[in-house]
């Protein structure tokens, strides 16, 4: 007997026999002495490996592609079949010509075959006849005999078409349905006087009900199921306005007796919707096209490929449009992170379970797959209604309620009965409480910044959700950040679902971890909190988000808190492996995860959480000996303070070439234009205050000149009435301007604003923005000239601790080198605020940065990163923040990067790999601080 089951190793436990069916395939068909089976191929000038190859013997070129899965649903997954897809792009140089493009996914139970094709889409690769279905694994004994022997019937069928070379005959029927889908759906929802994303919504409810009717129906008459019945023809061509809807009315009700519901009942808005409350015969063509669309192409294209999951993927890849749905904030969930949600949020069969923002319901799909699997796993298999009945999804998009519903429906559609519901609730979870309900909640809230301007959240959105939180007794802990993102909400709102020792798992973009409005997260769930999983950056890789797993549980919450760093996606391939991972509850380094085990009584919400995730090697590297504090370096680090108390415009004037003179605007709505007559000019000189155009890297004369300030000529003497001392009284001019900004300001703020500027009116060293979405820069100043620094930049003198064989010059450089450089870069990254994308420095933290001690550096390894500095100077490149291994920096990192590796080699062979490495690794900082 064979023993397999869906939590065995995928390599140890599937491969085996995955190899051995392919082998024996090939011997059974004669292709034995021209082929051989390659279990990991390498493919060259790639770092991926396809799970199986069949390689010609001879010509040693590839002709077939097995990616091998764990589970059903990993084969119908979109992703996987890209990603073996991939493999046949990259062995293209190394594919035997004339033999076409063959590759297939199977979990032994069920296997997709497909054949690659230039310039289409992956779902017009799929070829007719799939998914080929074998028996499935006894969920009593395990025994898989049964499915691996038909697995090997299956590759004797697919090898000779292969090596005959026949061509692939792909399953076309599907695209003219689609294809008419789109064209009636554009044409209807143009059609309709009303805003685009209401015309949307309206347009797509109604033609998926005809194609979800279209579907069952010949599904169910092809299956030979009683469930036919409920199903009748089509309102006739030529069938009047009134006939055609109340045969279409009809149909609805009849198939809503047997079930299906929230796919068929009228749309919620009575007002709006199409049909039948609105229906007219503006609006009648659109339908006839597409029933027509069903008469000649559905029933085929039903016998040819029934599986619900490709009709879904179909649709959806033809009509979401992703970035519009971003933009929401919806990102749809990934299958693996679903899955992995479910495992580690469902113990038992029985769980109840939400997910209050369900989407297209790939969440409560594998709620669904990991109840059954506990329950077979326990001996004791549930119904597909006990399933369905355990399993609520909230979804305040119609459309969308609509697919999770045919989703979950068709999981199992034989046994769909007027007993079964699918219990998806179209409206705002905010509406709706179950306080205590659920064992477990599964989401993946929308992401949308409180400042989204296409799709911000409104006043009344706010008034809502407070409402509802506070209705439940929460922590309102939303109140206490700036600029929350509507996760936010989400997370504070759902805790009220869960029952005692219930868990959540939620999907959060990673950069609550450590920006500035994250602290009040991090502090409410600081008690609830069990692990947070990191994960590699291509998951919801076509929104461009980077995100973690956040397990919470309620009540009974360990002493200690998990926090999982996954580099190779095969860790999370095995959610039963991962678990066992969680529970070490102790520090642990491998080359596919590490785990930081946090006593929980240590977290402090304020802190960097992300810096518990971080790679081993860079921990290694920031905690040298030869790495020292910043303040050890210099007696200042602070922060320009010259507009702190307003007048920005004042200290930093316009000038008016028409008048060939400054003026300042007040920092009030409709203050008066202060004008700085001609005669102060002569007060005028070198400012800094934005960030906007970079200037030099050692700052030149020009460089000071972009930006002009007003030059206070003294502190603010506090017995004049406009601050203006007696010594300087005499020039009329400055008195006049004294007065007029003491009249503007007020007496108090005008004393703030001169000493303010006064006291930041000077020539700093080293000059760094404090806040960049783009531009990484760092200035070192070797000009005598003073001029007036604006608050958006900290700066750094009093050089101390010396090398005492380098110049200040020289080692003022150094530093501002190691700082400009990926190794300086990654620390900014790590100790700034995340705020919308932007990295803030507050003061404490760049007090936090590490910099070489020059002291423990020779003389000519500090000239040796000086020499690059100056030679990146005078090319002066722009840094846009797109950061990886082909920077214009890339030659001041190998420099720093070579004296480091001589004190220690971090574990790396080589400098460029060291390089490497911190250049990726600020890379993925970068990118995830910037989405």
């Amino acid at each position: 007997m064979i023993n397999l089951w869906y939590n065995s190793e995928e390599v140890n436990d599937f491969h085996p026999l995955v190899q051995t069916a392919l082998n024996n395939a090939l011997v059974n068909c004669g292709y034995n002495n021209i082929a051989e089976v390659v279990h990991h191929p390498a493919i060259p000038n790639s770092t991926i490996i396809p799970d199986f190859a069949i390689r010609l013997i001879a010509s040693q070129r590839y002709v077939f592609i097995v990616e091998v899965k764990r589970t059903q649903r990993d084969v119908e997954s979109q992703r996987y079949q890209n990603q073996s897809r991939s493999y046949v792009t990259d062995f293209g140089p190394h594919w035997e010509p004339n033999y076409h493009k063959y590759f297939c996914v199977t979990n032994i139970e069920r296997l997709v075959l497909l054949a690659d094709r230039n310039g289409v889409p992956l779902t017009s690769c799929l070829l007719k006849g799939n998914p080929r279905q074998h028996s499935l694994f006894n969920p009593v004994n395990h025994d898989a005999t049964a499915s691996v022997a038909e697995l090997q019937i299956t590759f004797e069928n697919i090898l000779p078409n292969i090596f005959n070379r026949v061509a692939p005959d792909y399953d076309n029927n599907w695209e003219p349905i689609i294809e008419s889908f789109h064209n009636n759906y554009i044409a209807l929802k143009n059609s309709l006087g009303y805003p685009e994303a209401v015309k949307k919504e309206l347009t797509l409810y109604e033609l998926f009900r005809l194609l979800a009717y279209a579907y069952l129906k010949d599904y169910y008459t092809q299956t030979g199921s009683a469930n036919a019945a409920h199903f009748h023809n089509y309102p006739p061509n030529n069938a009047t306005l009134p006939q055609f809807k109340n045969n279409l009315v009809n149909n609805y009700n009849r198939i809503i007796q047997l079930d299906f519901r929230q796919i068929f009942t009228d749309h919620p808005n009575q007002a709006l919707r199409i049909f039948p409350d609105n229906f007219s015969v503006n609006y009648l063509q659109y339908f006839r096209d597409l029933i027509q669309s069903f008469i000649h192409h559905n029933s085929n294209a039903v016998a040819n490929n029934p599986s619900p999951s490709y009709v879904f993927n179909l649709l959806t890849s033809k009509i979401y449009v992703k970035e519009e749905l971003h933009r929401k904030g919806k990102v749809m969930s990934d299958t693996e992170l679903s899955n992995l949600l479910a495992a580690l949020c469902i113990d038992t069969p029985d769980s109840r379970i939400l997910d209050p923002g369900c989407g297209d319901g790939a969440l409560l799909d594998a709620a669904y797959d990991q109840i059954s699997l506990l329950a077979v796993s326990a001996n004791q298999a549930k119904t597909h209604n006990q399933i369905l009945n355990q399993i609520d999804g909230i979804e305040i998009d119609p459309f969308l309620s609509q697919l999770s519903a045919f989703r979950l429906l068709s999981k199992n559609l034989a046994q769909v009965n007027n007993t079964t519901a699918a219990n998806i609730l179209i409206g705002d979870i905010f509406h709706n409480t179950k306080p205590n309900y659920y064992d477990a909640v599964l989401m993946n809230p929308p992401f949308l910044r409180n400042d989204n301007p296409e799709a911000p959240i409104t006043a009344a959105d706010k008034v809502k959700m407070k409402a509802a939180i506070t209705g439940q007794g929460l922590n309102y802990f939303v109140a206490d950040a700036s600029q929350p993102n509507l996760y936010f909400y989400f997370t504070n709102y759902i805790w009220h679902y869960l029952r005692n020792n219930g868990k959540a798992g939620i999907i959060l973009m990673t950069k609550f971890l450590n920006n500035e409005d994250g602290e009040h997260l991090k502090q409410f769930i600081s008690d609830k909190v069990e692990a947070i999983i990191s994960y590699p950056r291509k998951y919801f890789q076509e929104f461009v988000v980077t995100s973690v797993i956040v397990i919470l549980k309620k009540g009974n919450n360990s002493a200690n808190v998990s926090f999982m760093r996954v580099s190779d996606e095969n860790v999370l391939l095995n959610p039963d492996n991962l678990k066992a991972i969680l529970t070490l509850n102790a520090d642990t380094t491998t080359a596919a995860f590490k785990l930081r085990v946090v006593p929980r009584n240590t977290l402090v919400a304020s802190e960097n959480w992300r810096l518990y995730l971080l790679d081993q090697k860079f921990e290694n590297f920031i905690s040298q000996p030869f790495l020292i504090p910043i303040e050890n370096h210099f007696d200042k680090i602070k922060r320009g303070n010259a507009e702190a108390a307003g007048g920005s415009k004042l200290i930093f004037p316009s000038f008016d070439a028409n008048t060939n003179s400054y003026f300042a605007n007040g920092s009030k709505p409709n203050e008066n234009v202060i004008n700085i007559d001609n005669s102060l000019t002569n007060f005028i000189g070198y400012g800094i205050k934005n960030n906007d155009t970079r200037r030099h890297y050692t700052l030149q004369t020009n460089d000071l000149q972009i930006e002009q300030a007003f030059h206070f000529p003294a502190k603010a003497d506090t017995n004049t009435n406009n601050m203006l001392s007696a010594a300087l009284s005499g020039n009329a001019y400055l008195a006049s301007f004294y007065n007029d900004c003491v009249a503007d300001f007020g007496a108090d703020k005008w004393k703030s604003i001169i000493n303010n500027s006064v006291n930041h009116t000077y020539c700093p060293k080293i000059v760094i923005p404090r806040a960049d979405r783009k531009k990484h820069c760092v200035y070192y100043n070797p000009l005598n000239s003073n001029f007036t620094l604006s608050t958006n930049f900290f700066y750094c003198d009093d050089l101390k601790n010396k090398n005492n064989n380098a110049t200040d010059e020289e080692q003022y450089k150094f530093t501002t080198a190691f700082l400009l450089s990926a190794f300086g870069q990654i620390q900014f990254e790590l100790n700034a605020n995340n705020h919308e994308g932007l990295r803030k420095l507050e003061g404490f933290q760049i007090k936090k940065f590490r910099i070489p001690d020059m002291a423990q550096f020779t003389h000519a390894e500090i000239l040796a990163v000086v020499v690059a500095f100056d030679a990146l100077n005078v090319a002066n490149p722009e840094f846009s923040g797109d950061e990886g291994l082909a920077t214009p920096r890339r030659n001041l990192d190998l420099a720093i990067g070579t004296i480091i590796f001589q004190k220690d080699n971090l574990g790396f062979a080589t400098v460029v790999d060291m390089v490497n490495d911190f250049e990726l690794f600020l890379a993925d900082l970068v990118e995830d601080r910037r989405i």
